[in-house]
């Protein structure tokens, strides 16, 4: 069992895992070669956005994997979403975390107030929502095509049920 969990999480950062490295990498360079956070502070809402979007998909892609490979019941849509959107709140959260610990261990001014991390906070979460909506949209197309014909015929002809 042990195998078969870390096979499934190797596949999942081989093939969900490019774009949060991605965007950790920008913030990086961003923040340490051109200077960009002294330069042009509003670039935090942009890399933000970009990293929840980021975390959604590799968690989306984890839940997908782990599912696929019978290691966790492959939940249905609206749960799907739903841990989605919970670990990728919990990611913002804790990302703000880091930057409150690196600005009070190691002396950056990472956080310039509560407005700054509180909006950091929302943009993580609402780059994620960017991610969920066409995937709720594509997820709920694929339960839709999936439907037997008999229940899509029963809904047709009893609009209460």
């Amino acid at each position: 069992m042990t195998r078969k969990i870390m096979a499934a999480g190797i596949a999942t950062i081989q093939r969900f895992g490019w774009m949060p490295i991605a965007v950790f990498l920008a913030h990086e360079i961003c923040a340490h070669v051109v200077d960009g956070y002294r330069r042009w502070p509003p670039v935090d809402i942009p890399l933000h956005l970009a990293g929840g979007f980021a975390i959604a998909f590799f968690i989306s892609g984890a839940v997908s994997t782990f599912g696929d490979r019978h290691l966790l019941k492959q939940p249905d849509s609206i749960t799907h979403l739903a841990v989605v959107f919970g670990l990728t709140c919990a990611a913002a959260l804790f990302w703000e975390f880091a930057e409150w610990t690196a600005d009070h261990t190691i002396g950056t001014r990472c956080q310039l107030g509560l407005d700054d991390t509180i909006g950091d906070m929302l943009n993580g979460v609402l780059g994620g929502i960017a991610l969920m909506v066409p995937l709720g949209i594509r997820m709920h197309r694929k339960d839709a095509a999936n439907q037997a014909p008999e229940d899509t015929a029963r809904k047709l002809a009893d609009p209460q049920h």
